[in-house]
């Protein structure tokens, strides 16, 4: 089984990318419970950041650019920690967030390459320390610039 996703490894790669891609797209017009919860980075909102992540993953596995992806999905483990950890200290919870996290991991094990540890384990400090430095997030709730409509019930 592993060596049959290791061998379609690179379509695995770009389809799991393309569903992160579609969960951010899903995030951004969801209204659901979790439409408030809000974060960024550099002042990019965090729907951009992991759209773009999402792409430089494709265009880096069309490239084959293994080396690269190693070292960007390493870094992207150690953001995730720190994005699942702000969820967990504010017990709010955002399932599309969390599938990104889970997309993220299983490309991270798709892609692993244990001969590679310090890498691996700089990679993911380095994400983990800028993300903790950079990274603001809100679960205040927003409300809508449209009043609601009222109506008589009786």
């Amino acid at each position: 089984m592993i060596s049959l996703l290791r061998a379609r490894k690179r379509t695995l790669n770009v389809l799991l990318s393309l569903s992160a891609i579609g969960l951010e797209v899903f995030y951004r017009i969801c209204a659901g419970s979790c439409s408030y919860l809000r974060g960024s980075v550099f002042g990019v909102d965090l729907t951009y950041v992991g759209i773009l992540f999402a792409l430089l993953l494709i265009v880096l596995n069309l490239l084959k650019r293994d080396l690269i992806i190693l070292i960007l999905l390493s870094a992207g483990v150690g953001v995730e920690i720190v994005l699942v950890a702000f969820q967990v200290r504010h017990d709010v919870y955002c399932p599309y967030c969390l599938a990104f996290a889970g997309i993220v991991l299983l490309l991270f094990v798709l892609n692993v390459d244990v001969r590679r540890k310090l890498l691996i384990a700089l990679a993911v400090v380095t994400g983990f320390l800028a993300f903790t430095l950079f990274f603001k997030g809100s679960v205040v709730p927003t409300y809508s610039l449209i009043a609601p409509r009222l109506t008589n019930i009786s």
